[in-house]
């Protein structure tokens, strides 16, 4: 071992380079050597990203650890107003940061992160009832995840927050779906850069007639009070609403150069995969249950000619008709036989996913 430490440290950061996460933090417990020197090399760093749960259990060693690897990325689970305060002291240039479990209302702390460029909020125990705090970051902020959270706030100041945030090219917003939005024209039209766009009502699958001003007319409303405002910026857009074939044309002539899509039709509509093709030529990636879908539709998916990934959503089959009551939790032999006759039609050249991606079939070239 001594020998060994004699080696040039370039020779062994080299070496460094070449390990996972899970080696590196091995190697730093071997010697005292390897620890400073693997904490003091950043670009070893690059990208890692670490889980932080009650902050009270770190001792200033471990901080001082994470601050001369200059962490950039962190998801605080449980968090508190105080939690976000002693972040910010050791860890001040953070870009990524995930609040899991928010306990707190007060996230008015997210001020002190100056460089933060991704923000993801998630399943807040309370409501949040403004959102102020994202004021301070409008001018930095490009990605912002407001997940499985119940919105307290006055929609006027939901839509004055977002529209603020003009670097913004992702934005997802999943809420409760009791907030009633009178207008999204004038949110999406400030942000022009944006590219990916998920908005989801968790709790409502067909919208009150008064949820959009004015109503467009009984039982709801269709996906075309969403599509005529969506900006023609964007790559990447799921839809987890009732769809019917009109509504993707629109969807089409809205985003032209979609590149990812998640298709999750709340109703059953077999003619929805079929227009794939022809809406959407250049799809590199794309997410589509099998159910309702003939064969033929399926397979005619070969015709996207840039596809380069498929992920099929159906998590489960009934093998027995008479019995529905039977449900086997994998794909069903029928469908990866489609898949393996997919495969064929694209020469390998697609890799396919399941809902709980794992790979079907091995892929090839692309």
């Amino acid at each position: 071992m001594t020998s060994a430490l004699q080696l040039p440290n370039e020779l062994w950061l080299q070496v460094f380079s070449f390990l996972s996460w899970k080696d590196k933090l091995s190697m730093r417990c071997t010697c005292s050597h390897f620890k400073q020197l693997l904490d003091e090399c950043r670009p070893l760093w690059r990208g890692f990203s670490v889980v932080l749960k009650d902050l009270s259990r770190y001792n200033r060693a471990f901080w001082r650890s994470l601050a001369r690897r200059q962490l950039d990325s962190v998801a605080l689970r449980g968090g508190r107003k105080r939690d976000l305060k002693l972040l910010s002291v050791w860890l001040p240039l953070l870009q990524a940061l995930r609040l899991d479990t928010w306990r707190g209302n007060d996230v008015q702390e997210l001020k002190r992160f100056r460089h933060v460029h991704s923000l993801t909020v998630t399943a807040c125990s309370e409501p949040l009832v403004n959102l102020e705090f994202l004021l301070p970051l409008g001018q930095q902020l490009t990605q912002l995840s407001l997940c499985n959270v119940q919105l307290a706030c006055p929609p006027s100041q939901l839509l004055a927050s977002l529209s603020r945030l003009t670097r913004l090219r992702s934005l997802v917003l999943h809420h409760d779906g009791c907030l009633k939005i009178p207008t999204l024209r004038g949110v999406l039209s400030q942000l022009v850069n944006l590219n990916s766009l998920s908005w989801t009502m968790i709790n409502y699958k067909r919208l009150t007639q008064d949820f959009f001003c004015p109503a467009t007319g009984p039982g709801g409303h269709p996906l075309v009070v969403y599509a005529d405002f969506l900006p023609s910026s964007l790559r990447s857009l799921t839809l987890c609403v009732d769809l019917q074939p009109e509504d993707l044309q629109i969807v089409s002539f809205r985003a032209p150069n979609l590149r990812h899509l998640h298709l999750e039709p709340w109703s059953s509509s077999s003619k929805l995969v079929r227009l794939l093709p022809q809406l959407f030529p250049g799809l590199r990636t794309l997410a589509i249950r099998h159910h309702h879908a003939s064969d033929e539709d399926f397979l005619g998916l070969h015709r996207l000619q840039h596809l380069n990934t498929l992920e099929v959503l159906d998590s489960f089959y009934r093998p027995d008709p008479k019995d529905p009551s039977l449900v086997v939790n994998k794909p069903s032999p029928r469908l990866l036989q489609l898949i393996s006759d997919l495969q064929k039609l694209t020469n390998h050249k697609v890799r396919v996913l399941t809902s709980s991606h794992i790979d079907l079939l091995p892929c090839g070239c692309v």
